[in-house]
Parts: structure tokens; C-alpha cells; sequence
């Protein structure tokens, strides 16, 4: 039996539960997102090739044998269950070494995250002033808010916040892409999400789709009698 835990999230247009992740041709984005939740990232070029380079700096080599990213036909990456350790660049290009697209991307660890409710009156991460090298700001910057699960009684919304820095007169950056290989000891470099209580009418009848993220998974032998699972403001799916 497996029991899959998931915090619901609205970050994203979804590809099969997955969120596509696009940038315009032939640019350079930057995006945060979470570990341990598959991902997309788009390029539209049949038999393209991908490239990676780690936040460490390394050389860019081709993406042929890393066991959970797979080339699709349309030209996009798929990674499965990406960790922190592969955040970093991501390069889209023709055979003939001409750029398509670029992206790198900071997968911030879920198993940090930062949870509060509203109604719980608990509070989110403020922002604070660090020194590293010299002074930043380290922030949350939200995402929307997703819709509320129910209609006609009580229910719930979550949005989710990224780690980001800023320096003074500089453009802020997720906090992974800033930070490259330093690792400082602080509780406030890491994403969070936070939830509200909500109440809405319902409208004509038709599926409710929400994108969502994994926060962590647990494999339960056929021998196990009972269990515990704790999964904080969020829901338990097997």
C-alpha cells in the first residue's frame, strides 16, 4: 500500500498534473519551485538537446543518463521528483548548437517548508536583513492564492511563497540561485505556504481542477497492522 501525501497549490498551469514550465524563445528565466514535484520544462523543438550545469558552476554537459529526467518527444525535459541538488542551468538547443531556450531553476527543499494558518493567528516568515558578503534582504514572494477547495460550506485556500534575496539596487533572485554553493546556517532561507479559511457560493457544476505539490511520500509494507501519518494542513491520498 502507498500512502501519498499532497499539499494542494495553484502555482502552475498543469500538463498531466505536472506544471509546464515555459519561457520565450531564445531567453534566460528564472524560476523557483519546490523538490520532490515533477515538473515540465517547456522547449518547442522536436529532438532537442538538453544541457545542465549545476549552481556549483560546472561545465555544461548533455542530458543523456540521468535516471529521473527524460527527453519527450515535443522537446520538453521532464523531471521526476527533482531534488535541491539539481538546481541549476538548463539549456535548450538545435544540433547545431543554436539556443532555444534557458532556464534555471532553484528546486527549494520541501522538507523545510514553512506552514501557517491565518485563522491559527501563526505567522509567516518575516523579512530580514543578513549579511552575506554584504547586506541582503532575504523575502517570501507569494504566489496567488488558489481557489478555495469547496463551495457552499466552509472551506480552504493556500498559496505558497519562495525563498528570494535582494541586494540593494540589484533585481531579487530565489534564494538558491543567489546563495550557488554557500549554504549558510539560517532558519529564514527556505519556502513556505500559508492557509485561510474561506467560504464561496457554487456556481454551475463542473470539475474542480487544482495543480498541487507532494510533500512527502511513505511506502507501507503488507505486514504493517496500522500507522500513523502526520501531514499538517493538507491531505493524505493512497
Amino acid at each position: 500500500m502507498l500512502a501519498t501525501l499532497w499539499l494542494i497549490s495553484l502555482s502552475f498551469p498543469t500538463l498531466r498534473a505536472q506544471p509546464l514550465i515555459s519561457c520565450p524563445y531564445k531567453n534566460l528565466c528564472q524560476w523557483p519551485l519546490l523538490s520532490g514535484n515533477d515538473i515540465v520544462l517547456k522547449c518547442d523543438l522536436p529532438r532537442a538537446l538538453w544541457y545542465f550545469s549545476s549552481i556549483l558552476g560546472e561545465d555544461l554537459f548533455l542530458i543523456n543518463s540521468m535516471h529521473n529526467i527524460k527527453n519527450l518527444p515535443s522537446g520538453s525535459l521532464q523531471l521526476t521528483n527533482p531534488q535541491p541538488s539539481q538546481s541549476g542551468l538548463y539549456r535548450c538547443q538545435d544540433k547545431h548548437s543554436i539556443l532555444m531556450v534557458e532556464y534555471e531553476i532553484d528546486f527549494q527543499d520541501v522538507s523545510t517548508l514553512h506552514i501557517t494558518h491565518k485563522a491559527l493567528d501563526q505567522q509567516t516568515l518575516q523579512n530580514e536583513t543578513l549579511r552575506l558578503g554584504g547586506e541582503v534582504l532575504v523575502f517570501t514572494q507569494w504566489e496567488p492564492w488558489q481557489n478555495c477547495n469547496r463551495c457552499g460550506v466552509p472551506g480552504e485556500r493556500k498559496r505558497l511563497g519562495y525563498c528570494y534575496i535582494e541586494e540593494p539596487q540589484e533585481k531579487p533572485m530565489p534564494c538558491g540561485l543567489y546563495l550557488r554553493d554557500e549554504k549558510p546556517p539560517h532558519t529564514r532561507l527556505r519556502p513556505e505556504i500559508q492557509v485561510e479559511a474561506c467560504l464561496v457560493p457554487c456556481g454551475p457544476a463542473k470539475e474542480l481542477e487544482q495543480s498541487y505539490f507532494i510533500f512527502d511520500i511513505y511506502q507501507l509494507g503488507k505486514l504493517t497492522n496500522n500507522a500513523w501519518l502526520d501531514c499538517p494542513l493538507s491531505s493524505v491520498y493512497r
